[in-house]
């Protein structure tokens, strides 16, 4: 397709060089060009113009004159910029399962709102159940439906979720999960006995299979 370009300007050029060269311009233009040497690189500087507006245009760039090809070519290597500025959304990859940022986010609050006063460690116990949850049958497959699931999680009831402040501990303590560290020998439930109703104590130590105790928490299936 250059090419081809290239060889019509080549004709269009001789032409309008031969034209000049007899003092001659169609009539139906309504005007008269001397030969000069003056024309001549008029015209040879517009038959370039021509051509790179034409490649312009093909790529998507209008440009008529030297200011607006230099517009141009700065909006385009802007947008080329922005392109190589964008980054591809980071995932996490823990015990087959893929996590994205907002879900560490998640994460991250239901462990500081759970056990934030418990070591590294126990922060970490949290985090494998939630996983251990996302991997069983029995709940949701993904974060948020596992941490907002109705009646689960006593600081989504309460609210208290949603005003903690994430500590560096707890921010340490979901990256060493993701990295693949599980404590939790399967436990889908956590317990803190000294604050929960009587009630739901004797169904935990009822219908569940008690594992072990770390820190204030005990952790069943």
């Amino acid at each position: 397709m250059k090419k081809n370009r290239v060889k019509i300007l080549v004709i269009v050029y001789v032409f309008v060089l031969s034209s000049l060269a007899l003092g001659w311009y169609p009539e139906e233009r309504n005007c008269y060009i001397a030969g000069t040497a003056a024309d001549v690189k008029i015209l040879t500087d517009n038959l370039c113009i021509l051509g790179e507006n034409q490649s312009l245009f093909q790529q998507g760039v209008r440009a008529t004159d030297p200011g607006e090809r230099k517009a141009g070519e700065h909006l385009d290597e802007t947008s080329r910029r922005e392109a190589r500025a964008v980054r591809p959304e980071v995932k996490y990859h823990v015990r087959g399962l893929v996590l994205d940022k907002k879900d560490c986010g998640i994460l991250e609050r239901i462990v500081e709102a759970e056990a934030g006063d418990q070591t590294v460690k126990g922060r970490i116990l949290v985090a494998n159940v939630i996983i251990n949850r996302m991997k069983s049958e029995e709940f949701p497959d993904t974060v948020r439906g596992v941490v907002f699931a109705p009646g689960q999680f006593s600081p989504v009831s309460n609210g208290s979720y949603y005003r903690v402040r994430i500590s560096d501990e707890t921010r340490e303590a979901v990256r060493r999960m993701l990295k693949g560290e599980d404590y939790s020998e399967g436990a889908l439930y956590f317990m803190y006995r000294a604050g929960s109703t009587a009630a739901n104590a004797a169904w935990f130590d009822r219908d569940l299979n008690r594992l072990f105790r770390y820190g204030c928490h005990e952790f069943f299936r």
